[in-house]
C-alpha cells in the first residue's frame, strides 16, 4: 500500500501511470488542449518524430486515444518516401470554422503542417512554408489564435498570420538580423502578447518587442503580397546568461526561467534550470525608442535602464536539475491565475523534479513550522518573529522581484554574504548561486524502456491543474493526477 502523502505533498501531482504510447520513435512534445470544452475535457497532443497523437487521460484507466495521424509516407518505398521528424506541437482553431486545429512542425518537413483533429484530415491549404531549414518550436500568441510563432535552425523566428486574408503571403513578421548567430531552439510570448523570449545553440536569450496587430494588419494594403515586417534588433541579448545551448525559457511574470545544458560557472557540473531578471524591464511600458546596437566585446546588450555596474540582467534562483545533458530537454511552469505555481522537470534517469515556487515565496512550509515547533517541546516562538524573518531574507529576493519592486542591482557573481536560515524558514534565498533541491521528485520504475529508463522530452499541464503528461524517449508516456482540492 502506497504510503499517503503530507499535506504539503498532496500539492504535487502523484504518479497514474507509465506507458508506452509509440514504438520506435521518441516522443519530444505534448501540448493540452487550451480552450474551453463543453464537457470539460482534458484533451492533449502529442508529437512523436512520424506520427501525432491525440489523447484524454482518465482516472482507472490510463488514457484513451482519440486520434492516431499516422505518417503519410509510412507505407512508401524508401525511394519514394519523404522523411518525417517532428518535434512541435501546438492547438490552435480554424480561422473561419473556429474548429480545433494541431500546428506540427520538425525538422523535416521545413513546412508548418496543420490537421484538423473532428476530421483527421490534413490541411494542405494553410500549410506555411519559408523557413530555410528544420523548426524547432512553436508558440501562439495570447493575442490571436491565428498569430503563430517558430523559431528554426536559419537562425530566425517568424510570425505567421492564419486568416484568409493572409493565405498568399502568411508571413507578416521575421525576427532576424543582428540576434541569434546559430539556430533557434525555443520562443515563448509574453503573456500580454506584446514580448517574445527567443534562445538558441548560441548560448542567446533574446527578447524581442512583438509588433502590434494593428502594425502587422496588411489586409487594405494595395499590395496583397507585401513583405514580412523584419525586426532586425532585440530590446535584450545576452550570452552571459547561460554556458551553452538554451534550449527551454519561459516568463513568470516579468522575470524569465530558462535552462541549458550546463551550469553558468562551473561547466563540469550538471546541468541548472535559472531564475532572472531583465533589469529594468516592465512588460507593460512601451518598448524603448532604440534597440541597443551590437559593439564589439559586448556580450549584453539591453535598451533597459539599468545601473552601470549592472550587466542588464540579475540571477534571482538556481534550481538543481542533474543529469539533464542532453538537448532538447524541457521543463514545464504551471503559472495560471488562481493555481500553485510550479515548476517542473524530467531527466534522463526517469526521475521528475517538482519546485511549488509560491512556497519559495513565502518562504516557509506551514506543517514545516508546526513540526518545527513541536521539536521545540511546543514552546511557541514570539509572535510575528517567524513572519519577519521569513519577510526580509524570502520575499525581498523572490516576491517583490517578481512584482517588479527594488532588489539589488545585480548577480553576476556569487553573493559573499548569506543569511542564515532562522529555525521556521525553510529556504534560504541569499544566494541565488546556491542550487535550490527539488521539493519533490518521482521516480518512474519501469521495464518498457530498453533500457528502464528514459530521457523526458517535454512535459505539459492541463488547463485544470490536475493532469501532468511527460513525453520522451523510446516511446514513453507518464501520466500524473492529482486531486482538484489542491490545485
Amino acid at each position: 500500500m502506497a504510503p499517503i502523502p503530507t499535506a504539503a505533498e498532496a500539492v504535487f501531482p502523484s504518479l497514474h501511470c507509465c506507458t508506452k504510447l509509440a514504438d520506435g520513435q521518441s516522443l519530444y512534445d505534448i501540448k493540452f488542449y487550451p480552450y474551453p470544452t463543453i464537457d470539460d475535457d482534458q484533451l492533449f497532443a502529442v508529437a512523436g518524430e512520424r506520427d501525432i497523437f491525440v489523447c484524454r487521460p482518465k482516472l482507472g484507466d490510463s488514457f484513451e486515444l482519440l486520434r492516431w495521424f499516422k505518417d503519410p509516407d509510412a507505407s512508401k518505398p524508401v525511394a519514394d518516401s519523404t522523411k518525417h521528424a517532428y518535434n512541435s506541437v501546438v492547438w490552435t482553431r480554424h480561422p473561419v470554422t473556429r474548429k480545433p486545429l494541431l500546428c506540427i512542425a520538425g525538422v523535416l518537413p521545413k513546412q508548418i503542417q496543420f490537421i484538423d483533429v473532428e476530421s483527421g484530415v490534413h490541411l494542405s491549404d494553410i500549410t506555411l512554408s519559408g523557413h530555410g531549414k528544420g523548426i524547432n518550436d512553436l508558440a501562439i500568441s495570447p493575442l490571436s489564435t491565428s498569430i503563430l510563432a517558430s523559431a528554426a535552425e536559419d537562425y530566425t523566428v517568424r510570425l505567421w498570420n492564419l486568416e484568409p486574408a493572409y493565405a498568399k503571403q502568411p508571413c507578416v513578421a521575421i525576427f532576424a538580423g543582428e540576434a541569434h548567430k546559430q539556430p533557434t531552439l525555443a520562443c515563448h510570448f509574453h503573456p500580454n502578447g506584446r514580448w517574445m523570449l527567443t534562445s538558441g545553440l548560441d548560448t542567446a536569450v533574446c527578447l524581442w518587442a512583438v509588433p502590434s496587430l494593428k502594425e502587422l494588419d496588411r489586409k487594405h494594403d494595395d499590395e496583397e503580397e507585401a513583405d514580412p515586417k523584419v525586426v532586425y534588433y532585440p530590446h535584450f541579448l545576452s550570452t552571459e546568461v547561460h554556458a551553452n545551448y538554451v534550449d527551454s525559457l519561459a516568463f513568470y511574470g516579468d522575470l524569465i526561467i530558462s535552462r541549458s545544458a550546463k551550469h553558468q560557472v562551473d561547466r563540469s557540473k550538471d546541468n541548472a534550470i535559472l531564475l532572472w531578471k531583465i533589469v529594468g524591464f516592465e512588460s507593460e511600458a512601451n518598448p524603448p525608442s532604440n534597440p541597443p546596437i551590437p559593439s564589439p566585446g559586448v556580450f549584453t546588450r539591453s535598451s533597459f535602464e539599468h545601473p552601470k555596474q549592472s550587466r542588464g540582467f540579475q540571477r534571482l534562483l538556481t534550481f538543481d536539475m542533474p543529469d539533464t545533458g542532453l538537448i532538447y530537454l524541457r521543463f514545464s511552469l504551471l503559472h495560471t491565475a488562481g493555481m500553485r505555481p510550479i515548476l517542473a522537470m524530467g531527466n534522463e534517469k526517469s526521475k521528475f523534479h517538482f519546485w511549488d515556487l509560491q512556497k519559495l515565496e513565502e518562504g516557509y512550509d506551514a506543517s514545516e513550522v508546526q513540526r518545527t515547533r513541536k521539536s521545540r517541546g511546543g514552546r511557541k516562538p514570539k509572535k510575528g518573529v517567524a513572519t519577519a524573518a521569513v519577510n526580509k531574507s524570502n520575499l525581498d529576493r523572490f516576491g517583490e522581484l517578481r512584482r517588479e519592486q527594488s532588489g539589488p542591482s545585480d548577480a553576476t557573481c556569487p553573493s559573499s554574504t548569506s543569511v542564515s536560515a532562522t529555525p521556521e524558514r525553510k529556504f534560504d534565498l541569499s544566494d541565488p548561486f546556491m542550487s535550490l533541491k527539488p521539493h519533490h521528485q518521482v521516480v518512474a520504475n519501469t521495464t518498457l524502456s530498453p533500457n528502464q529508463h528514459f530521457a523526458t522530452r517535454q512535459i505539459a499541464w492541463s488547463p485544470n491543474g490536475t493532469w501532468m503528461v511527460a513525453v520522451g524517449d523510446n516511446g514513453m508516456m507518464c501520466i500524473f493526477n492529482r486531486d482538484k482540492s489542491v490545485v
